[in-house]
């Protein structure tokens, strides 16, 4: 037994859609500024994919009491949010906090970031933007907060679900945030990579989607439940025929 080819048919729609996803989403963001960098050891990173540009959303997390936090990556927010104009809390900032009772603080200026490894010594964990000269908190001293962009080949760009905020003090927030440009540069994944990773991926999936539909329909389970076992059995003998059918057209339109 095999997979029905019009839910086959289906099923290669839903990947290729995932495919097509993780290999052009991923790098549809637009070149807004200079946000790569060099480190003095030659370790270098490319963040400026992740920078949101006009027309497009600023990143948007939240901590665990719920609070909301706007920003952006080497730039200043898009939009400053509407609870920070109504107190007319209009500095630019790469991230904005506005608490759950809407009051709003703004946490950096981005002319004072500074760049450093997540853990020192280790650049393949990931790398950190840190902004400074943020609002006054309550202790009297300048709020700050650290972007941590940790090495994740396979992080969905851009999600809610890929980054989270936490302070590590009343006056320090950390934001964290997987993502493949968090990798050194020559350890990002091309896109032929990725394409790679996706048609495995794929056959996979096939082997045991087919497997289970085989299995749950009759099929002893081993090699007989495979899906399509007949064509790709056939298969070999369909490519020599086909191949000589092209080798001969070929020397007859000599």
């Amino acid at each position: 037994m095999s997979l029905p080819m019009n839910q086959l048919g289906l099923f290669y729609v839903v990947i290729a859609v995932v495919c097509h996803s993780a290999v052009g989403n991923r790098f549809q963001e637009a070149f807004v500024m200079n946000c790569d960098h060099t480190f003095p050891d030659g370790v270098s990173y490319d963040l400026t994919p992740l920078t949101r540009t006009a027309g497009r959303p600023d990143y948007v997390g939240r901590d665990k009491i719920d609070d909301l936090y706007y920003m952006n990556v080497c730039s200043n927010v898009q939009e400053i949010p509407k609870e920070c104009r109504a107190f007319r809390k209009e500095v630019r900032s790469p991230v904005y906090q506005v608490r759950n009772d809407s009051y709003c603080h703004w946490l950096g200026l981005e002319g004072s970031h500074q760049w450093d490894y997540i853990e020192p010594g280790s650049p393949y964990v990931g790398v950190q933007i840190s902004y400074s000269n943020g609002e006054i908190c309550e202790e009297g001293v300048h709020r700050e907060v650290r972007m941590q962009f940790y090495c994740d080949h396979m992080s969905r760009l851009g999600s809610i679900a890929d980054y989270y905020v936490t302070q590590e003090d009343p006056c320090v927030y950390v934001i964290t945030f997987p993502t493949p440009y968090g990798c050194p540069r020559a350890q990002q994944l091309s896109k032929g990579w990725v394409f790679v990773i996706c048609v495995c991926l794929l056959a996979a999936t096939y082997v045991t989607a087919g497997v289970a539909w085989n299995v749950k329909n009759g099929a002893p389970l081993g090699t007989s439940a495979l899906p399509h076992l007949e064509f790709w059995r056939q298969l070999p003998d369909l490519v020599k025929v086909r191949g000589s059918g092209w080798r001969g057209a070929l020397r007859v339109a000599r």
